[in-house]
Protein backbone atom coordinates (compact mmCIF):
# COMPACT_ATOMS: atom_id res chain seq x y z
CA UNK A 1 0.00 0.00 0.00
CA UNK A 2 1.62 3.21 -0.55
CA UNK A 3 1.85 6.36 1.38
CA UNK A 4 3.47 9.26 1.30
CA UNK A 5 3.70 11.29 4.12
CA UNK A 6 2.79 15.41 3.86
CA UNK A 7 0.86 14.89 0.60
CA UNK A 8 -2.21 16.91 -0.11
CA UNK A 9 -4.80 15.06 -1.86
CA UNK A 10 -7.64 16.00 -3.51
CA UNK A 11 -10.38 13.10 -2.60
CA UNK A 12 -13.52 14.76 -4.55
CA UNK A 13 -14.17 18.50 -6.10
CA UNK A 14 -13.87 20.61 -3.17
CA UNK A 15 -12.35 18.19 -0.75
CA UNK A 16 -8.78 17.85 0.83
CA UNK A 17 -6.50 16.07 3.00
CA UNK A 18 -3.20 16.14 4.60
CA UNK A 19 -2.31 12.47 4.52
CA UNK A 20 0.19 12.02 7.04
CA UNK A 21 0.87 10.39 9.90
CA UNK A 22 -1.86 12.95 11.76
CA UNK A 23 -4.43 13.56 8.88
CA UNK A 24 -5.98 16.41 8.48
CA UNK A 25 -9.48 16.90 5.91
CA UNK A 26 -11.13 20.10 4.64
CA UNK A 27 -14.21 20.33 2.31
CA UNK A 28 -15.68 23.43 0.99
CA UNK A 29 -19.26 23.90 1.96
CA UNK A 30 -19.74 26.93 0.14
CA UNK A 31 -19.55 30.22 2.47
CA UNK A 32 -16.62 28.53 4.12
CA UNK A 33 -14.73 25.45 4.95
CA UNK A 34 -14.81 22.70 7.19
CA UNK A 35 -11.63 20.87 8.97
CA UNK A 36 -12.16 17.83 10.42
CA UNK A 37 -9.33 16.66 13.15
CA UNK A 38 -6.80 19.56 14.90
CA UNK A 39 -3.35 17.71 15.01
CA UNK A 40 -0.86 17.22 17.11
CA UNK A 41 1.46 19.44 15.67
CA UNK A 42 1.35 23.09 16.56
CA UNK A 43 3.85 23.74 13.79
CA UNK A 44 1.21 23.04 11.50
CA UNK A 45 -0.93 25.36 12.44
CA UNK A 46 -0.34 28.01 10.78
CA UNK A 47 0.32 26.02 7.78
CA UNK A 48 -2.98 24.23 7.48
CA UNK A 49 -4.80 27.41 6.56
CA UNK A 50 -2.18 28.40 4.12
CA UNK A 51 -2.96 25.01 2.61
CA UNK A 52 -6.44 25.56 2.62
CA UNK A 53 -6.57 28.65 1.05
CA UNK A 54 -4.37 27.47 -2.22
CA UNK A 55 -6.93 25.17 -2.10
CA UNK A 56 -9.81 25.76 -1.55
CA UNK A 57 -9.45 29.57 -1.96
CA UNK A 58 -11.40 31.05 1.03
CA UNK A 59 -10.40 30.63 4.99
CA UNK A 60 -11.26 27.60 6.97
CA UNK A 61 -14.60 28.14 9.04
CA UNK A 62 -15.50 25.46 11.32
CA UNK A 63 -13.06 22.57 12.86
CA UNK A 64 -14.82 19.32 13.96
CA UNK A 65 -12.57 16.96 16.49
CA UNK A 66 -13.71 13.42 15.99
CA UNK A 67 -12.50 12.55 19.43
CA UNK A 68 -10.42 14.53 22.12
CA UNK A 69 -6.90 12.67 21.88
CA UNK A 70 -4.49 15.37 22.30
CA UNK A 71 -2.95 14.26 18.31
CA UNK A 72 -6.39 14.81 17.41
CA UNK A 73 -7.32 18.69 19.12
CA UNK A 74 -3.83 20.55 19.45
CA UNK A 75 -4.25 23.13 16.71
CA UNK A 76 -7.91 24.07 18.34
CA UNK A 77 -7.19 27.06 20.12
CA UNK A 78 -4.84 28.31 17.47
CA UNK A 79 -7.58 27.71 14.42
CA UNK A 80 -10.21 29.16 17.07
CA UNK A 81 -7.77 32.36 17.59
CA UNK A 82 -8.49 32.98 14.16
CA UNK A 83 -11.98 32.88 13.84
CA UNK A 84 -13.20 29.18 13.69
CA UNK A 85 -16.02 28.01 15.45
CA UNK A 86 -14.64 24.39 17.31
CA UNK A 87 -17.27 21.55 17.07
CA UNK A 88 -17.27 18.23 18.83
CA UNK A 89 -19.55 15.31 20.69
CA UNK A 90 -20.29 17.08 24.23
CA UNK A 91 -17.69 14.23 26.06
CA UNK A 92 -14.57 15.87 23.71
CA UNK A 93 -15.50 19.34 25.26
CA UNK A 94 -15.97 17.91 29.13
CA UNK A 95 -12.24 16.92 28.38
CA UNK A 96 -11.16 19.53 27.15
CA UNK A 97 -13.02 21.26 29.59
CA UNK A 98 -10.80 24.81 30.88
CA UNK A 99 -8.80 24.61 28.14
CA UNK A 100 -7.99 27.09 25.37
CA UNK A 101 -10.02 25.89 22.05
CA UNK A 102 -12.17 23.96 24.02
CA UNK A 103 -15.45 23.16 21.64
CA UNK A 104 -17.77 25.76 21.41
CA UNK A 105 -20.62 24.13 19.74
CA UNK A 106 -21.80 20.16 21.13
CA UNK A 107 -24.06 17.94 20.15
CA UNK A 108 -25.35 14.40 22.05
CA UNK A 109 -26.11 12.33 19.29
CA UNK A 110 -25.91 13.74 15.40
CA UNK A 111 -25.63 17.45 14.49
CA UNK A 112 -26.02 18.63 10.57
CA UNK A 113 -23.43 21.42 9.79
CA UNK A 114 -25.26 23.19 6.71
CA UNK A 115 -23.22 25.15 4.23
CA UNK A 116 -24.66 27.18 1.91
CA UNK A 117 -23.70 24.59 -0.94
CA UNK A 118 -23.02 21.62 0.85
CA UNK A 119 -23.65 20.21 4.17
CA UNK A 120 -21.61 17.49 6.56
CA UNK A 121 -23.39 15.52 9.13
CA UNK A 122 -22.15 14.79 12.35
CA UNK A 123 -23.20 11.29 14.24
CA UNK A 124 -21.47 10.11 17.45
CA UNK A 125 -20.31 6.46 17.94
CA UNK A 126 -18.54 6.18 20.84
CA UNK A 127 -17.74 4.00 23.50
CA UNK A 128 -15.17 1.87 21.07
CA UNK A 129 -12.23 3.92 20.76
CA UNK A 130 -12.83 6.52 23.43
CA UNK A 131 -16.40 7.71 24.79
CA UNK A 132 -16.55 11.09 22.31
CA UNK A 133 -15.96 9.29 18.71
CA UNK A 134 -17.66 11.47 15.91
CA UNK A 135 -17.73 10.34 12.31
CA UNK A 136 -18.28 13.08 9.61
CA UNK A 137 -20.36 11.99 6.68
CA UNK A 138 -20.14 14.31 3.16
CA UNK A 139 -23.03 12.65 1.18
CA UNK A 140 -22.01 15.44 -1.74
CA UNK A 141 -18.50 13.94 -2.11
CA UNK A 142 -19.62 10.07 -0.64
CA UNK A 143 -16.87 10.56 2.05
CA UNK A 144 -16.77 9.51 5.20
CA UNK A 145 -14.02 10.40 8.36
CA UNK A 146 -14.29 8.28 11.03
CA UNK A 147 -11.06 9.47 13.44
CA UNK A 148 -9.44 6.26 15.15
CA UNK A 149 -12.50 3.76 15.39
CA UNK A 150 -10.40 2.30 12.75
CA UNK A 151 -5.92 1.78 13.25
CA UNK A 152 -5.20 -0.12 10.09
CA UNK A 153 -5.58 -3.54 11.82
CA UNK A 154 -5.15 -2.65 15.24
CA UNK A 155 -7.88 -3.07 17.78
CA UNK A 156 -8.21 0.50 18.92
CA UNK A 157 -7.96 0.33 22.76
CA UNK A 158 -5.30 -1.16 24.63
CA UNK A 159 -7.53 -3.06 27.32
CA UNK A 160 -9.94 -5.83 25.79
CA UNK A 161 -13.48 -6.54 27.37
CA UNK A 162 -16.30 -8.48 25.59
CA UNK A 163 -18.74 -5.35 26.15
CA UNK A 164 -16.46 -2.85 24.10
CA UNK A 165 -15.80 -5.66 21.88
CA UNK A 166 -18.74 -6.18 20.86
CA UNK A 167 -19.53 -1.97 20.72
CA UNK A 168 -16.63 -1.33 18.01
CA UNK A 169 -18.25 -4.38 16.08
CA UNK A 170 -21.99 -2.31 16.61
CA UNK A 171 -19.96 0.84 15.36
CA UNK A 172 -17.89 -0.52 12.52
CA UNK A 173 -21.59 -2.20 11.15
CA UNK A 174 -22.66 1.19 11.51
CA UNK A 175 -19.80 2.59 10.07
CA UNK A 176 -20.20 -0.09 6.43
CA UNK A 177 -24.10 1.53 5.79
CA UNK A 178 -22.80 4.71 4.34
CA UNK A 179 -23.15 5.37 0.98
CA UNK A 180 -19.02 6.12 1.22
CA UNK A 181 -16.68 5.27 -1.42
CA UNK A 182 -13.83 6.87 0.83
CA UNK A 183 -13.25 6.64 4.32
CA UNK A 184 -10.64 8.54 6.35
CA UNK A 185 -9.23 7.13 9.17
CA UNK A 186 -7.23 10.05 11.68
CA UNK A 187 -3.83 8.46 10.42
CA UNK A 188 -2.16 6.55 7.58
CA UNK A 189 -3.76 6.03 3.93
CA UNK A 190 -7.89 6.47 3.23
CA UNK A 191 -9.17 3.17 3.24
CA UNK A 192 -12.46 2.13 1.43
CA UNK A 193 -15.55 -0.01 3.04
CA UNK A 194 -14.02 -3.44 2.08
CA UNK A 195 -10.54 -2.59 4.44
CA UNK A 196 -13.44 -2.36 7.35
CA UNK A 197 -15.07 -5.56 5.93
CA UNK A 198 -11.80 -7.64 5.90
CA UNK A 199 -10.84 -5.84 9.57
CA UNK A 200 -13.89 -7.51 11.04
CA UNK A 201 -13.21 -10.88 9.83
CA UNK A 202 -9.78 -10.81 10.49
CA UNK A 203 -11.29 -9.72 14.68
CA UNK A 204 -13.49 -12.76 14.26
CA UNK A 205 -11.19 -15.06 13.21
CA UNK A 206 -8.03 -13.68 15.31
CA UNK A 207 -10.68 -14.32 18.63
CA UNK A 208 -11.63 -17.41 18.21
CA UNK A 209 -7.52 -18.32 17.41
CA UNK A 210 -5.94 -16.84 20.40
CA UNK A 211 -8.40 -18.61 22.59
CA UNK A 212 -8.18 -22.03 21.12
CA UNK A 213 -4.45 -21.52 21.75
CA UNK A 214 -4.85 -19.90 24.88
CA UNK A 215 -6.81 -22.60 25.91
CA UNK A 216 -3.74 -25.57 25.31
CA UNK A 217 -1.34 -23.26 27.99
CA UNK A 218 0.83 -21.84 25.01
CA UNK A 219 2.62 -18.63 25.74
CA UNK A 220 2.55 -15.66 24.15
CA UNK A 221 5.46 -16.13 22.37
CA UNK A 222 4.10 -19.53 21.34
CA UNK A 223 0.76 -18.31 20.13
CA UNK A 224 2.72 -15.76 18.25
CA UNK A 225 5.10 -18.18 16.35
CA UNK A 226 1.38 -20.26 15.57
CA UNK A 227 -0.57 -17.04 14.31
CA UNK A 228 1.41 -15.05 12.22
CA UNK A 229 -0.26 -12.13 10.22
CA UNK A 230 -2.68 -13.13 7.14
CA UNK A 231 -1.03 -12.97 4.19
CA UNK A 232 -3.75 -10.52 2.40
CA UNK A 233 -3.07 -7.87 5.52
CA UNK A 234 0.43 -7.73 4.99
CA UNK A 235 0.82 -5.02 2.72
CA UNK A 236 -2.06 -2.51 5.35
CA UNK A 237 0.06 0.47 6.88
CA UNK A 238 2.62 -0.49 9.44
CA UNK A 239 0.62 -3.63 10.56
CA UNK A 240 3.05 -6.28 10.41
CA UNK A 241 5.48 -3.76 12.33
CA UNK A 242 3.67 -4.44 15.24
CA UNK A 243 0.21 -4.19 15.57
CA UNK A 244 -0.86 -7.89 14.77
CA UNK A 245 1.50 -9.04 17.88
CA UNK A 246 -0.56 -5.99 20.30
CA UNK A 247 -3.81 -7.35 19.60
CA UNK A 248 -2.98 -11.24 20.18
CA UNK A 249 -1.20 -9.54 23.70
CA UNK A 250 -4.16 -6.97 24.07
CA UNK A 251 -6.36 -10.89 23.95
CA UNK A 252 -4.50 -12.75 25.70
CA UNK A 253 -5.35 -10.06 28.28
CA UNK A 254 -8.88 -10.74 28.43
CA UNK A 255 -8.37 -14.73 28.64
CA UNK A 256 -6.13 -13.69 31.85
CA UNK A 257 -8.99 -11.81 32.76
CA UNK A 258 -11.76 -14.84 32.54
CA UNK A 259 -9.38 -17.44 34.34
Amino acid sequence: MTFETDTILKLAPGVWMLNAVDNCLWADLGEGVLVVDALEDLSMCPLIPEDILATAGKPMKWVVNTHGDSDHVACNAGWAAGGATILAHEEVARKLAGRPGCPSVTFTDRYTLEGDRQDAHLRWLGGAHSPGDTIVYLPHARILCIGDLFSWGLIPFPAFDTGRAARLVEVLNSILEYDADTIVCGHGPVLTPEHIRRWLNYFEELRHTVSALAEKGLSLEAILAECPPPDDMRGWWRFTEWKHNQNISVLLGEKGKRE
